[in-house]
C-alpha cells in the first residue's frame, strides 16, 4: 500500500525530492512545492491516503461552521 508523505510545515501533500543524490551518502531531503510553505528537510509525516482523504474531510467541515 502507498503512504502519502505530508510536508510538515503546512501539513500539504506537496513533498518531493530535494537532490538527486539524497540517502546515497545524504539523508534523504524533502522540498515543499506550496508556495507559501518553501520548507526544505529530512523530516516528512507519513499517512495512509484513507487517514488522509477523512483528515482533509473533516477540516473542510469545520471550516464550513465559522
Amino acid at each position: 500500500m502507498t503512504r502519502i508523505r505530508l510536508c510538515p510545515k503546512c501539513k500539504n501533500a506537496t513533498l518531493k525530492s530535494a537532490v538527486n543524490v539524497s540517502g546515497w551518502l545524504t539523508p534523504n531531503m524533502f522540498e515543499c512545492t506550496s508556495p507559501s510553505c518553501n520548507y526544505i528537510g529530512p523530516l516528512f509525516i507519513e499517512i495512509d491516503p484513507k487517514d488522509y482523504k477523512e483528515d482533509k474531510n473533516s477540516q473542510e467541515g469545520d471550516t464550513n461552521n465559522e
